[in-house]
């Protein structure tokens, strides 16, 4: 299934940065009209920022007294920076993978939950310490943003929250437990008007794992300062990287690029789309523009900026997520792991095929900008309409048989890729014929993977072996009650060969 998840993955980073390419190529071709000393200054700081966060990874989990590993953090790092680009919520979601990586590595779930939320905090505190740098230079040049100072004030209650939590944690647990309890009620009062609800029991896991933590941190407070302090010298390389940027294009007023920096982090942290990706250009080049700095100039400090802050570390993320240790198979995996894959591989091709092809009947626009990927799947040439809608469907009910390696679904997969197939062929859509013929090829060559029976068919046999295994169980025990005797040798042999014959009926059975 990983493997399955990975091409998935591959496929969103590939149309993801196509969805972008004007962005990128405006990045690459703006750079060549910035000063080449600043960039490459501003690149070494993007470098060091990413290390320093990797150095402030390694410290949290160091502080709960489990080692992860300076390159492994690395990695780690520029993962983060590709998988959070896809989410709207992307410190949960980082937070997430970041205790998921260290499960995976050993460490306890406590352990890991307690590493993974001090790295957190010491992200939150790096965000307070921008905070205060900002807002010290925005008074002093009385350039004061509202707006960002209230971004940083919901940003620091965050932090307060999350630190309270373990304090609480620690010196009253019971406190804690009433707290999260009480507020798990109310959410799921919320959530009841949108027929939704919390996790089960999430006031008490997520006051378990705070207090576990608490504990652990406890032991080691220097710790959470060395996590602390690597996490706020990664801020400030990071806008060190903006204020590089700045001068390399001849802007060279230090309280204004502060200023768009910290916007650029509340934006980032806030805003609608991953990343920030179109808020957040906008908004730095409107700081500059207030300042002083021409349109041409603030856009192009906001583009280089976030192509250098986001697009580099998002291609590295691409090539090391790999490496991350996710999609590593156990090793003790099944004797028929690779044929698991190789169901779930191409049966996610399949469900990608259908899916393609049902948004391509329904919201076609959206995917205009994607028709390089779509050409190799767009079954638009010799289906329209609902006929399109259909076919997808078809595609898609078909790939859940091949994930579960039904015969009956391999052949009617197999039937379908090769009425599709000589479809496009008659109409001489070759760019698509190819893909679907390749994939009919692939599951004809392992085709003996695909044995199980119909769902109704598997249900019949499981009543059929619940209705016969009480028998034999309540026989069984009938024999365990008969009194040793020499007359109830009989009845224990008569009983045997009962039990024999049941037997024989359930192996003809299956």
């Amino acid at each position: 299934m990983k493997k399955a998840l990975l091409i998935i993955v591959a496929i969103l980073a590939v149309t993801f940065f196509m969805g972008n390419a004007d962005m990128v190529f405006d990045f690459i071709d703006i750079v060549g009209t910035g000063a080449t000393i600043p960039l490459i200054i501003a690149v070494i700081f993007m470098v060091l920022r990413h290390l320093t966060q990797a150095a402030s990874y390694d410290a949290a989990f160091d502080a709960v007294g489990f080692k992860t590993g300076f390159l492994h953090n690395v990695i780690l790092i520029f993962s983060l920076v590709f998988i959070n680009t896809f989410c709207l919520f992307s410190g949960a979601t980082g937070l997430a993978f970041i205790i998921d990586d260290a499960h995976r590595k050993g460490a306890s779930l406590g352990v890991a939950t307690g590493g993974g939320l001090l790295s957190q905090i010491g992200f939150f505190a790096a965000v307070f310490v921008i905070a205060v740098i900002g807002t010290i230079v925005m008074f002093i040049s009385d350039s004061m943003n509202y707006v960002i100072l209230t971004g940083f004030i919901v940003l620091a209650a965050v932090l307060f929250g999350q630190t309270a939590c373990f304090i609480i944690g620690y010196y009253k647990p019971d406190a804690l437990y009433w707290l999260l309890t009480r507020i798990e009620k109310i959410g799921n009062w919320i959530l009841h008007f949108f027929k939704r609800s919390m996790r089960a029991a999430w006031g008490t896991s997520t006051a378990d794992q705070f207090i576990d933590a608490s504990r652990i941190l406890a032991h080691n407070p220097m710790g959470v300062v060395i996590t602390i302090a690597w996490a706020s010298l990664s801020a400030i390389l990071n806008m060190a990287c903006l204020m590089a940027i700045g001068f390399a294009f001849d802007f060279t007023q230090i309280a204004p690029l502060v200023a768009a920096f910290a916007l650029a982090v509340v934006t980032i942290m806030l805003s609608p789309t991953p990343q920030g990706i179109g808020v957040t250009e906008a908004a730095i080049a409107i700081v500059l523009t207030a300042a002083g700095s021409t349109a041409t100039t603030a856009a192009a400090i906001a583009l280089v900026y976030r192509g250098i802050m986001l697009w580099i570390p998002f291609l590295i993320g691409a090539v090391l997520l790999s490496q991350s240790g996710f999609f590593k198979s156990k090793k003790t995996a099944a004797p028929d792991q690779k044929q698991k894959d190789f169901a779930w591989i191409t049966g996610t091709l399949l469900a990608l095929f259908g899916a393609v092809n049902i948004a391509l009947a329904l919201v076609a626009p959206a995917l205009a900008p994607y028709g390089i990927l779509t050409q190799f799947v767009d079954l638009s040439g010799v289906l329209g309409g609902s006929s399109l809608i259909f076919g997808g469907i078809v595609l898609f009910v078909c790939a859940i048989g091949i994930i579960r390696r039904s015969r009956i679904m391999w052949a009617a997969s197999m039937l379908t890729l090769s009425v599709l197939a000589g479809l496009e062929l008659y109409y001489n859509t070759w760019q698509v014929a190819v893909p679907l013929i390749a994939l009919g090829v692939a599951l004809f060559i392992k085709r003996d993977i695909f044995t199980k029976s119909p769902f109704w068919s598997e249900r019949a046999e499981s009543e059929g072996k619940q209705l016969l295994e009480p028998d034999i169980a309540e026989a069984a025990q009938d024999m365990e009650d008969m009194p040793r005797t020499v007359s109830s040798i009989e009845e224990m042999s008569a009983t045997l060969d009962d039990l024999h014959n049941r037997s024989k009926k359930m192996q003809r059975k299956k």
